[in-house]
């Protein structure tokens, strides 16, 4: 077994580690808790990403990318709100997203040198 088995196996289990066992809960958690929260406040009770669990994950991931960058809120016209949501909820929402992006990274990395190895042979 080379190195690059090694990291490809790491990455592989990374990847199913953070998804599993760290992302799964944290949608859970925010879609049974969090989500309506946000839309009270960010959409004036319109509730879309609350509908599924599938909505919510991409809602989470609108709405940490609302809390992180202002560009972003601003081109929703939610800068002016997101200071009304309260930090330890901005919190999880910027924490779910952190790991997301980790975690497709290691996905990504590991595609690509599975498809870089075998032409290295």
């Amino acid at each position: 077994m080379s190195i690059t088995d090694l990291i490809g196996l790491l990455l592989g289990g990374s990847f199913v580690f953070l998804g599993l066992f760290v992302l799964l809960p944290m949608l859970l958690y925010i879609y049974k808790k969090r989500i309506k929260s946000v839309e009270g406040i960010l959409e004036n009770g319109r509730e879309y990403f609350s509908l599924n669990i599938f909505l919510t994950g991409h809602g989470t991931l609108h709405y940490a990318s609302v809390f992180m960058f202002d560009w972003y809120a601003k081109r929703y016209n939610l800068f002016h709100l997101k200071d009304c949501v309260p930090t330890k909820i901005t919190r999880i929402f910027k924490v779910y997203y952190i790991i997301f992006m980790i975690d497709s990274l290691c996905f990504v990395t590991m595609v690509i040198l599975d498809y870089i190895y075998p032409t290295i042979k």
